[in-house]
């Protein structure tokens, strides 16, 4: 099972969280029109969730 999915017995994941784990998906495959359409959706949901995303990659500051 990849690891960005939960366990079975763990509890659903909320909008937000799957979101996070579709982006980690999407980043890991390269998949640049599946981030474009998550980018939107988060978007539409939350600018935090998009600045959440635009940091990604970003480390935090030590």
């Amino acid at each position: 099972m990849p690891p960005y999915l939960p366990a079975a017995d763990s509890a659903p994941l909320s909008v937000e969280e799957q979101l996070v784990a579709d982006w980690m998906a999407a980043r890991a495959d390269d998949d640049r029109e599946r981030m474009r359409s998550l980018r939107t959706f988060a978007r539409a949901i939350d600018a935090g969730l998009l600045a959440e995303l635009d940091g990604f990659d970003t480390p935090a500051a030590a």
